[in-house]
């Protein structure tokens, strides 16, 4: 596989250039495939890696290592990391910004933006300006311009994360034809290389600078005219989890070693703030490598002034610790859900910067039982994904197939606060899911259609995407409207929903853009309540449901005994309102306290119930019929 940077045009037309972009929190790159395979882009100074840092001056913003290098010295208008704040609400992103030198505020519709000396900016103006300086380095190099680009996210990015990164794009001037996964942009740069060897199950461990995923892979060798295929099996991760939240406890050791209290940082100034995450991050690359590293931090902040660190690999292996660990807690579940052992696994890729650091590659060795596979760089692989993706789009690498995975489960509310699943988490996309419901109220002519996320049953567990009304339904009585409702996931993994009542025709639909992303807790949350409260869980919502069906069939099952009540005998009356009333009884529990309703006794009383009311829908039918020929 070349990474070489060439500068000649002729081996691309106009019309198929289609570069890959890794749009990173620490550091960005864009990258091209033709019949040589994929490369970086190098800048005109030769530079690979472009920082993922903004200085916003009066003139055009400076980007990458002019602006890094002065960060300093310009800390109260200077930007990095923007790529965590991206689709996040501000009051999530302030809570997890760390010592970040400016501050976030509310932006439009409350998601974060940027203070800087009280000029505001979004996430996706800093990340424009980024995707903008690799647009033009990526047409100085190959001569013509560039307008079309497949662009790498985390695999955890929800919706809004992926919406904010297309915003950036076309801000930027880039039409975004394929948003991809970052692991599994790696496996196709990997996957290219493999293609002549036998089908391998491939564990991706991507752990970045603000954001770490890991996907299993199972990686299948073309045969004859078939396509060689890269399935992902199931992926897990953590969006607010990378190499950033090593820097921060490390500025944390600083501060205690400069004696300062916890309750003095908050009024650290910005140039104090920046110099010590660039401190931070110098000894977390020194370490990688020696086993003791040494810095003299010079600021003019009176709480700090001039002070010497010193910290080793041993102090920053234990602090760092219980980070790695949760990525190998990720590590467990994803082979628990693509039901596969470690013993299993080929070979495991390490993709990320944060992975040079020694005691990731020692953690993900040990669980795995095997030494990591490090032959490709780290820092550009997803990148050259993006651009093996791109070929496949342009049809210039018909060879190769992609079969991507929604990350976790989706679906609506019904009636009673349960979670009906359309998608269940780690189905393939693009995908499609229809289910059919009903209304619960005599004339509804509006439905509420609520967009969930996540693995328990009820409502109040999940997260709410979205919601929609679907408007304009003829009235009927419940349970007649026949409603349809329609997920669609396509290959960017964006969520469509749409709604129709086929009686009338009447229809509604929603491009799921939710307020703002998954914070890192609730996506831990969400995965360990969904194990924990399973049993529970399915119980609750099954007696949810037979209280909605029972409902609707004490409702009917009344309305027919009071037009016909005279026509049967006394005794099938005083049955059939026996069995009612102890329908009402569980009905009024499960309203109550669903969790001590017992479900099979409930569905075997309104079985009963159904099962004795045939005599009376056949009375009622009757009287309707004598009715309509009278």
């Amino acid at each position: 596989m070349s990474t070489d940077q060439h500068g000649d045009s002729g081996s691309l037309k106009d019309s198929d250039c289609i570069v890959g972009i890794d749009l990173g929190t620490t550091n960005s790159l864009v990258s091209v495939c033709d019949e040589r395979g994929p490369r970086i882009i190098q800048d005109s100074s030769g530079e690979r890696l472009l920082p993922s840092v903004v200085r916003f001056s009066e003139g055009d913003p400076v980007v990458g290592h002019a602006a890094r290098a002065n960060s300093i010295e310009f800390a109260t208008t200077t930007v990095s990391s923007a790529k965590r704040l991206l689709g996040r609400s501000a009051t999530e992103a302030a809570a997890a910004s760390g010592p970040l030198p400016y501050r976030i505020v509310p932006g439009p519709r409350d998601l974060a933006a940027i203070d800087l000396d009280g000029r505001v900016v979004t996430p996706q103006e800093v990340s424009a300006h980024i995707l903008g300086q690799l647009k033009s380095t990526a047409e100085t190099a190959l001569g013509r311009a560039v307008s079309r680009a497949v662009i790498t996210v985390p695999a955890y990015f929800d919706d809004a994360q992926r919406q904010a990164t297309r915003d950036a794009a076309r801000l930027a001037g880039l039409d975004v034809v394929r948003v991809i996964n970052e692991p599994t942009a790696a496996a196709l740069a990997y996957g290219l290389g493999e293609r002549g060897s036998d089908g391998r199950t491939v564990v991706v461990y991507d752990l970045g600078g603000g954001t770490f995923d890991v996907s299993l892979l199972r990686m299948i060798p073309s045969d004859g005219d078939a396509e060689a295929l890269v399935e992902v099996v199931a992926t897990a991760g953590d969006t607010q989890l990378g190499g950033d939240d090593f820097d921060y406890l490390i500025v944390e050791e600083i501060l205690r070693q400069a004696g300062v209290a916890a309750n003095e940082q908050a009024h650290l100034s910005p140039e104090a703030r920046q110099a010590l995450l660039l401190c931070a991050q110098q000894i977390k690359v020194t370490l990688s490598d020696a086993s003791s590293a040494t810095v003299q931090l010079e600021t003019s902040d009176d709480a700090i002034g001039s002070i010497q660190i010193e910290i080793t690999r041993e102090q920053f292996e234990a602090m760092v610790q219980p980070l790695i660990q949760r990525t190998i807690a990720s590590c467990e579940r994803i082979l628990n859900d693509a039901g596969s052992s470690v013993s299993e696994v080929d070979r495991v890729v390490l993709v990320g910067g944060s992975t040079r650091v020694p005691a990731v590659r020692e953690a993900v060795g040990a669980f795995f039982g095997s030494d990591p596979y490090t032959a490709l760089d780290p820092d550009e692989v997803v990148a050259l994904g993006a651009a093996v993706q791109g070929s496949i789009i342009s049809g210039q690498n018909r060879g190769l197939l992609l079969l991507d995975v929604i990350p976790l489960s989706l679906g609506i509310e019904t009636v009673g606060g349960a979670v009906a699943k359309l998608l269940v988490r780690n189905s393939s996309i693009p995908v499609r899911a229809l289910e059919q419901f009903s209304t619960s109220v005599d004339g509804q002519t509006s439905v509420k259609v609520h967009v969930m996320q996540g693995e328990r049953e009820l409502v109040e567990n999940c997260r709410s995407l979205g919601v929609f009304h679907l408007n304009g339904i003829p009235p009927m009585p419940a349970g007649i409207p026949r409603i349809e409702v329609e997920f669609i996931v396509d290959a960017d993994g964006v969520l469509a929903v749409h709604a129709v009542e086929k009686r009338s025709g009447r229809h509604a639909s929603i491009q799921v853009v939710p307020s703002f992303g998954l914070t890192a807790e609730e996506v831990d949350e969400i995965e360990a309540a969904s194990f924990e409260h399973a049993r529970e869980d399915m119980h609750i919502h099954r007696v949810i449901d037979l209280r909605a069906n029972a409902l609707l069939d004490v409702k009917w099952i009344q309305e027919a005994l009071d037009r016909v009540r005279g026509e049967l005998k006394d005794e099938y009356i005083s049955a059939l309102e026996r069995l009612l009333d102890e329908v009402r009884g569980f009905i009024e529990q499960s309203g109550q306290d669903p969790l001590a309703v017992d479900a099979e006794a409930f569905h075997a009383s309104k079985e009963r119930l159904d099962h004795e009311s045939v005599k009376l829908q056949e009375a009622s039918i009757a009287a309707s019929l004598r009715s309509d020929q009278g």
